[in-house]
């Protein structure tokens, strides 16, 4: 049965009644009749999750690749301390395991959620992680066991639509959406740096214009007039997470002075869940905040995520008084610095593309958002809600800053309520 229904190019097209049953058990479930040879289990309790660590400690140091930051285990742990919802709200865990005999050999880390009256299927870390991806040993990545990984998903968590979002085009994830022939919904180009031909800082810097670099000097320059710099990382303590926090709250209001609204930063969460996942909270997921100080205040701020072989930019504001200093480009100068001396191959800047971006950048990849309906609901909810969410984010940037502000004001005080609601700790740190 599942072999013939492996044939099908579209699972929105199979009912899910004519998949193969399942029996659940403890959060877990097997699928039964699977020709692929792995056991398939879905895990749905943050007990059976955290069985995991080991296993997937394990698999994540033998396959993981440089865009695998956010499909750490410890990074997912932050994020249930945070994002995962009581049972009642929010979002439940819907993690695929799949196993060659007692060995660990995929994950597929999602989570649900009912949204708008329909069960929707999104990736575990969402809106905290910049990439979404699965891994996949090399027994388990071939397409057919990424398919029936895939249909496992679907057919036990009873989702209307799947709206997966920020897949690389080198990611894993990319390769069995391309071969369901998923909706593109959203594209975006993520910048980055190669650095793996820069053994130090000054071999990056000759890379640049002369202009740059001039026009850099000058901008220290000017910013030493005003009073000692200094530059600063830290990771692993409170005063770690308070710096995180910091900067966190600052890119919030700026974006609000400014009338860009990001309801991903209104969310209390995101702010607590960067104070703990740059503190560690016994469980370190690389994430480190670094600090450009002027007289002691801190004139620039950076939450970086790093692995072995790349740093991931993700949280980058300035204080507004010290930008005619350039402040936020000489941080990000000595980020890169920091990365070639550690010895990591690649700076990602992330999506979405923006010109101080591309003034660093040697290249960039291309991130997609996939939405696959699984139900006549979740089809006019593809074809309609999804679609017409990104026309409403442009059209509201082409307003007026005063009307953004209000707007702005609304949603956040919306989704500050809504999040209040939310359970946001469902287990002791270690």
């Amino acid at each position: 049965m599942t072999q013939l229904l492996l044939r099908n190019g579209s699972f929105g097209d199979v009912a899910p009644s004519v998949v193969a049953p399942a029996i659940a058990t403890s959060g877990r479930s097997r699928q039964a009749g699977d020709v692929t040879g792995i056991e398939w289990s879905l895990v749905t309790t943050i007990e059976a999750f955290e069985a995991l660590e080991d296993d997937w400690n394990a698999l994540h140091r033998a396959v993981g690749h440089k865009s695998h930051a956010f499909q750490s285990f410890n990074w997912c742990w932050h994020w249930c301390r945070h994002y995962l919802g009581d049972g009642r709200t929010g979002p439940s865990l819907a993690i695929v395991t799949g196993r060659i005999g007692a060995r660990l050999a995929l994950v597929m880390p999602l989570v649900t959620q009912r949204k708008s009256g329909l069960m929707e299927l999104t990736w575990l870390g969402e809106p905290v992680s910049q990439y979404g991806d699965l891994l996949a040993a090399p027994a388990a990545a071939a397409i057919e066991h990424l398919e029936a990984a895939w249909r496992f998903a679907v057919t036990q968590s009873r989702a209307d639509v799947a709206n997966l979002r920020r897949v690389r085009d080198d990611a894993i994830a990319a390769r069995l959406f391309d071969h369901l022939a998923a909706e593109v919904t959203t594209a975006e180009e993520a910048p980055f740096l190669e650095l793996s031909a820069d053994r130090c800082f000054k071999g990056w810097e000759n890379r640049r214009k002369p202009r740059a670099i001039k026009n850099r000097r000058r901008q220290e320059r000017r910013l030493a007039e005003q009073g000692e710099i200094r530059f600063v990382a830290l990771t692993g303590s409170e005063e770690a997470a308070a710096l995180a926090a910091h900067a966190v709250r600052l890119k919030r209001d700026t974006l609000a002075d400014k009338g860009d609204i990001s309801l991903t930063l209104a969310d209390p969460r995101f702010e607590r869940f960067f104070a703990d996942v740059v503190h560690g909270c016994g469980r370190p997921a690389g994430a480190t905040v670094l600090a450009l100080t002027s007289q002691g205040t801190p004139a620039a701020l950076k939450i970086l995520i790093e692995t072995k072989d790349a740093a991931f930019l993700h949280v980058a504001v300035f204080e507004p008084r010290f930008e005619k200093c350039g402040v936020g480009a000489l941080l990000l100068e000595h980020a890169i610095g920091r990365t070639i001396t550690d010895g990591r191959r690649e700076f990602d800047l992330l999506p979405p593309r923006h010109n101080y971006k591309l003034d660093f950048a040697d290249g960039s990849v291309f991130v997609r958002d996939y939405a696959v309906a699984l139900s006549a609901k979740g089809w006019v909810y593809t074809r309609g809600v999804l679609k017409l969410r990104s026309r409403i984010k442009r059209a509201i940037t082409k307003m007026p800053k005063s009307v953004r502000r209000v707007i702005g004001r609304l949603a956040s005080s919306s989704v500050a309520s809504r999040s209040g609601t939310a359970a946001t700790n469902h287990h002791s740190a270690a």
